[in-house]
């Protein structure tokens, strides 16, 4: 499930999502230009297609809001409160929903996955022994 995005496109999407106020008041003015329903339906995308398997509606929209809420008003963890999730896990979520806000801006091409559903392996360094199974001693 983790994706990585370079920094450059983490930036890019942190500031479509920290702009989604002021693109909903604009909206509200009329004034809503072809970026701002790009992005609009993209964030609307990301949070349907955030699968977090393993857990109910509520928690899973709970989840999203407060992801949501950490990017829009750049708020770390320790300040959202019940998040329903660790520190760790929820930064890792936090980074899959910037990727599918990334993928359907189309900032970035979507990253294949195996059979397994595990994103491929893109290193460029050989494996060790006891990532390939064998002996290590």
């Amino acid at each position: 499930m983790i994706h990585t995005i370079d920094d450059d496109t983490k930036k890019i999407v942190k500031a479509i999502v920290h702009g989604d106020k002021k693109r909903q008041s604009r909206k509200r003015k009329g004034e809503h230009t072809d970026f701002d329903r790009r992005a609009e339906e993209a964030i609307k995308a990301a949070k349907r297609d955030f699968l977090l398997e393993g857990m109910d509606k509520e928690a899973r929209r709970h989840i999203i809001e407060k992801i949501y809420e950490s990017l829009i008003y750049n708020t770390p963890w320790e300040m959202l409160g019940d998040t329903y999730c660790c520190r760790r896990l929820f930064y890792e979520y936090r980074m899959e929903f910037c990727y599918l806000i990334a993928v359907h801006m189309r900032i970035i091409e979507k990253q294949e996955e195996d059979s397994v559903g595990e994103e491929k392996k893109t290193s460029s360094r050989p494996e060790s022994r006891s990532e390939n199974g064998g002996d290590i001693g």
